[in-house]
């Protein structure tokens, strides 16, 4: 059978040896490194807090006026929107059920007994009607929209460019 070696008493010593020198090395430069530092640091000054609690109440009371000033502005813009919407569903509303008038009355226009000239002429006419009833309430309604967005920002706005100046 084979034996199991043995491990060596010296190599291990020889290697503590050599580990404590490292050890011992990296002390001496920290050490050397740390004097030389110390030497070149110089004690700064700390500058003399000049605020007074009398500044801090100014800042404090001006960052209130601003908070309450956007609150402000905040719920006026909410107000403005909320009746912008409201008009414009209205309007919505409106042009949905007029447009369902017209529909039907172009039906009626069309089932109605009469010349085939006659009918046509009708149907034409009546088309033309919604159409145009249509496309001028759906024009008020992109007006309305406009408008809305534009009152609904406007509070907004003159805070931004208050605090701008």
């Amino acid at each position: 059978m084979a034996e199991a070696k043995k491990p060596r008493a010296k190599s291990t010593a020889k290697s503590v040896q050599k580990t404590d020198d490292l050890v011992e090395m990296a002390a001496i430069s920290t050490a050397e490194t740390v004097e030389a530092v110390a030497e070149e640091v110089k004690p700064v000054s700390l500058p003399a807090i000049t605020a007074a609690p009398v500044e801090a109440e100014a800042i404090f009371s001006s960052a209130k006026k601003q908070g309450d000033v956007l609150r402000q502005a905040m719920s006026e813009a909410v107000a403005a929107s909320a009746k912008g919407v409201l008009e414009v569903n209205g309007k919505i509303i409106d042009a949905v059920n007029t447009q369902r008038h017209v529909a039907l009355d172009l039906w009626r226009s069309a089932i109605s007994p009469s010349s085939l000239p006659e009918a046509i002429k009708a149907q034409s006419q009546a088309t033309r009607h919604a159409y145009e009833t249509a496309s001028a309430q759906w024009k008020d309604i992109a007006e309305t929209t406009a408008l809305w967005f534009t009152k609904s920002l406007e509070p907004l706005q003159s805070v931004l460019h208050r605090s701008a100046r």
